[in-house]
């Protein structure tokens, strides 16, 4: 027995008998925890500190007994969150070292993965979870997984911003808003809906390193600043996913933040009207994939942004399909590269595009390039040009002061050139066979190794023929 559990003094048994009378007196501290700890179990969900007021003897054990704080119940329905984060706060230290049952009752979806958060850093400790809403309990999760990992750690996020719950479906389940999985060596992902973006106010540190956010509908959609101050609770992310529905923000109200994620490897967007604004407020010193797709658009986006040197036009005047967002992408990416002079080694663009003058602007300042893929572009010959040798001096050819030359991309490997309409495939077959004969002498270790064309009208047989004589094996079409 604990010398602080002990009735040693005349006092104290007087307090105690009061307090609670009868034979509850004479029962070992051992039985009353026992019995303080199915109260847990059963009654309101501060008991505990109920428990705790009653006497002084009282006190003593439930501060004393990590046993009594095992069942955490907290209800979202008509508290606010800082009452929240204050209960879940002290239950977990009186709870240590053992695990602990979570169990959350919630009126509005909104809230839930801000209360969640609260819990997220001690995982390892979860016996389970119980999710409520309005009164439907919606699943409960066991701890098996996590008890049976030595190290247990936040991997993947999937937030699906949608709405949650179905009203006339009387049979959903966790999957509807809330559910997760860990593998052998205990990284855990978890897939939650909310009808929107949770207030990073409300937030404790998301310490996940995959994020994958889904936007379902125009009602659901992210405007940027919600989304970067989101992100900047997302520390240790690695990888980023946002699936957009082409929403158009207009006028923001507050500028969006300069968001820092020093350990992202890997962005993709997909679908998006607001890549400018996004990419415009990225610091990623460590990016190496960079996947940008869905991003045309044949109209023109109201986008509020700040006039910076590039925002003039084209000069080249080429042609484009979509002016407007290959505006917005350039944009983006330049400010990107400008804040962040990532280590970007891939530069994948699905259905994105670029200005002539953006793409000459970024492969200058992307050296560490290895892989660059491009689908139903508009890009013309002058951009094609740009992947041959050029002079320091600016003038000349690769036939001439090749001691002098100038390669853009200079570690370039693989190159994917698809459903690209506007270039011709003379300039294509020239820049190649140009840039190639350059590089298998001048840098054999950083030449081109895999080269696809495909679906270009541009390009003839002809030309596919010229190419392949050149590149051999490292030639694929069709």
């Amino acid at each position: 027995m604990s010398p602080s559990l002990a009735r040693n003094d005349d006092d104290d048994q007087n307090e105690f008998a009061v307090a609670t009378g009868g034979p509850f007196s004479l029962l070992p501290p051992e039985l009353v925890i026992q019995i303080f700890v199915l109260c847990s179990h059963i009654g309101d969900p501060l008991i505990p500190l109920t428990l705790a007021s009653v006497c002084k003897w009282w006190r003593e054990i439930c501060m004393s007994s990590p046993r009594v704080w095992q069942i955490i119940v907290v209800s979202a329905m008509s508290r606010s969150i800082s009452s929240i984060r204050t209960q879940a706060e002290l239950w977990i230290v009186r709870s240590h070292p053992l695990s602990f049952d979570v169990q959350i009752n919630l009126a509005d979806c909104e809230v839930f993965l801000p209360v969640l958060s609260y819990f997220l850093p001690h995982i390892s400790r979860w016996r389970g979870c119980q999710v409520t809403f309005e009164g439907r309990a919606l699943q409960t999760y066991f701890s098996g997984p996590f008890q049976s990992s030595a190290h247990v750690a936040l991997c993947h996020l999937d937030l699906q911003l949608r709405r949650p719950i179905d009203d006339e479906d009387e049979d959903a389940d966790a999957n509807s808003i809330f559910s997760y999985t860990t593998n052998t060596v205990g990284l855990v992902s978890m897939k939650i809906a909310a009808s929107k973006l949770p207030s990073a106010q409300l937030l404790s540190p998301l310490r996940f390193t995959s994020l994958n956010i889904s936007e379902s509908s125009f009602r659901h959609a992210v405007r940027s600043p919600s989304l970067l101050h989101f992100l900047r609770q997302c520390p240790n992310l690695e990888r980023f996913t946002l699936h957009g529905v082409c929403y158009e923000e207009g006028i923001l109200k507050t500028p969006p933040p300069v968001v820092a994620l020093p350990r992202l490897h890997t962005l993709t967007l997909d679908l998006l009207c607001i890549q400018r604004s996004v990419l415009s407020h990225l610091l990623l010193p460590a990016l190496r994939e960079l996947h940008l797709r869905q991003l045309n658009m044949d109209s023109s986006l109201d986008c509020d942004y700040i006039e910076e040197p590039g925002d003039s036009d084209d000069e080249a005047h080429d042609f484009s399909q979509s002016p407007s967002s290959d505006h917005h992408t350039g944009m983006g990416l330049r400010r990107l590269i400008s804040r962040s002079q990532p280590p970007l080694e891939i530069l994948d663009m699905d259905l994105s595009d670029m200005r002539t003058k953006d793409f000459a602007w970024v492969f200058d300042r992307v050296p560490y390039l290895k892989q660059f893929s491009i689908v139903g572009s508009d890009m013309s010959d002058k951009v094609i040009r740009l992947f041959e040798p050029v002079s320091i001096s600016g003038g000349g050819s690769a036939s001439t002061h090749q001691q002098q030359m100038r390669l853009r991309l200079p570690q370039l490997t693989t190159l994917k050139l698809i459903s690209c309409q506007q270039f011709s495939g003379d300039a294509l077959v020239d820049a190649l066979t140009t840039r190639t004969r350059y590089t298998d002498t001048r840098t054999p270790n950083e030449t081109l190794t895999r080269v696809v064309i495909r679906s270009c009208i541009g390009f003839k047989p002809n030309h596919e023929q010229e190419l392949f004589r050149h590149l051999r094996g490292r030639f694929y079409v069709g």
